[in-house]
């Protein structure tokens, strides 16, 4: 992973997939040329923990599909809470 030049750690994915990072601590979505980068702002487990971005890169296509998904997702998690 890098931020800017300089490289600020490796990101290692072990077991079999899905692969599941931490809980986002806060998300942001930005428009890039042909594409929508969304960052995952996560708590890296080490001796003091700290927050890192983890970007990721999705088609429109892919973020019009995820953002068809998270309304109803959200409102079961929701309900979930309330439980």
């Amino acid at each position: 992973m890098q931020q800017g030049n300089k490289p600020v750690g490796n990101i290692r994915f072990e077991g079999k997939p899905p692969y599941t990072l931490p809980v986002a601590q806060n998300v942001t979505a930005r428009a890039e040329v042909g594409t929508v980068e969304v960052t995952l702002d996560v708590i890296a487990p080490g001796k003091e923990p700290s927050i890192v971005p983890v970007k990721v890169q999705m088609t429109v296509e892919s973020a019009c599909s995820l953002h068809s998904q998270l309304q109803p997702a959200i409102t079961m998690a929701e309900l979930y809470q309330r439980r």
